[in-house]
């Protein structure tokens, strides 16, 4: 019992915030299910203490650094080798890794390998800076990752990160959060520039309320979905996605999306879905091409709206671009070609759709250039059309019974209106003699 009490003190004294340390780094017991040690639990609980057992002696533990600036130099001289290790130029990372508030850890031109089978993470709850290195895992369902809970600053800088990240809850690869224990504490920031990640099991999670930065990365072949923002607030500038198992990239919930300079290409998903979204959303110069799905699918989003312009929405498996539901969406200047399906499909049978389509070039999408469902109102300005074959459409859905009405219109320079319903038309009572 005493011992069971010194190990619950030593982890109260590392791990809470405002609370003096005994020591700058050290080792602390880590406990599943236990309220007090919050930053652990979360993986502990799932699965961490089990690829633990396989290496560590006694009970599990992890390197926390309670305050001070370290690098991966000056952590080796103070922990054990079968914490931390080096082999030449590379290191090793073999136990948990946290980050308290206030410290501060810095890969500098650094090789570091994350022993993720062995319960080998990255916990930041302070700063953990990383420029010029290579971190690396073993890219499967044991795989290491980097994770940062509220208050954190995460920054990568000219790095590649590869095989991180793993099916289990909040250790997906790199990933942000608040966790339910920090209140209304600081939103988690994350800002990465001049980086590529190579095959994480995703290339990037946000939760609600994390602010996320990326300027000039590449994230390929991720093993699920290339970039998952939720409910953050993220401002994503010349920007590569490609080869995900599933979509480039997922937003959904209560932020803020600013996308600009974007390529999103062979994608097992969409190449961007907007879902369930309740914010600002702002795209310019989005290229999304030869996807499975979607080259654009929004979904959703009542009281939202997106503004998008210099689209390339180009042979994507499904339509170029699809809105489902109430969000307000304007698109200016977009090439729409040669998809699947639709160029444009608009379905209005949950909520009503509203779009404004301006300087639309909409040239050999396989089954029509325009499709609508259910009810909504499209105004569509400067249109090129071309069909996919002789047998092609314009128009479809229930707007095409008015294609040799409409089209003349839309090939004009000035706005046409076009309302639509699936609603048959009433007919007219025959009145009494």
């Amino acid at each position: 019992m005493t011992r069971h009490l010194s190990w619950l003190a030593s982890v109260l004294m590392i791990l809470l915030p405002g609370t003096p340390a005994t020591a700058n780094v050290g080792l602390s017991p880590i406990y599943a299910n236990e309220a007090s040690n919050w930053p652990l639990e979360t993986f502990a609980a799932n699965g961490l203490f089990r690829q633990i057992a396989r290496y560590q002696r006694g009970h599990p533990q992890a390197v926390v650094i309670a305050s001070g600036h370290y690098t991966l130099e000056r952590l080796a001289s103070q922990l054990d080798e079968r914490a931390l290790s080096r082999s030449g130029t590379q290191w090793t990372l073999h136990f948990p890794l946290v980050i308290a508030p206030g410290a501060q850890l810095t890969l500098d031109g650094a090789r570091l390998y994350i022993d993720g089978e062995n319960g080998g993470c990255l916990v930041n709850r302070g700063t953990l800076i990383i420029s010029h290195s290579q971190i690396d895992s073993s890219g499967n369902q044991y795989s290491g990752f980097i994770h940062g809970w509220g208050g954190s600053r995460t920054q990568i800088d000219r790095s590649t990160l590869t095989g991180l990240g793993r099916p289990d809850y909040r250790a997906h690869g790199l990933s942000v959060a608040r966790h339910r224990y920090q209140g209304t504490s600081g939103a988690p920031s994350l800002s990465i520039q001049q980086s590529e990640f190579v095959n994480l099991y995703r290339g990037l999670e946000a939760e609600p309320g994390s602010h996320v930065t990326l300027t000039e990365v590449t994230i390929s072949q991720s093993r699920e979905q290339g970039l998952v923002l939720s409910g953050a607030h993220a401002q994503l500038t010349q920007l590569r996605i490609d080869g995900s198992n599933g979509h480039g990239i997922r937003a959904e919930g209560e932020g803020k999306l600013t996308l600009e300079e974007l390529v999103l290409s062979t994608n097992k998903g969409a190449g961007l879905l907007i879902e369930n979204f309740h914010g600002p959303l702002q795209g310019r110069n989005l290229a999304s091409e030869g996807n499975r799905e979607y080259g654009i699918q929004i979904k959703g989003g009542r009281d939202a709206s997106a503004h998008l312009e210099e689209l390339v929405l180009i042979n994507n498996g499904s339509d170029g671009l699809r809105l489902d539901g109430s969000t307000l969406l304007t698109v200016s200047d977009a090439k729409i070609n040669g998809n699947h399906r639709y160029g444009i499909s608009l379905d209005g049978q949950q909520d009503k759709v509203r779009a404004s389509l301006t300087a639309l070039e909409l040239h050999h999408n396989r089954l029509a250039a325009l499709h609508t469902l259910g009810e909504g109102h499209v105004q569509i300005e400067g249109t090129s059309l071309r069909h996919h074959s002789n047998r092609g459409q314009y128009l479809a859905g229930n707007i095409s019974a008015r294609e040799s009405r409409l089209l003349p219109q839309l090939l004009q320079a000035r706005p046409v209106d076009i309302p639509f319903t699936d609603a048959q038309p009433r007919a007219q009572l025959a009145s009494r003699p």
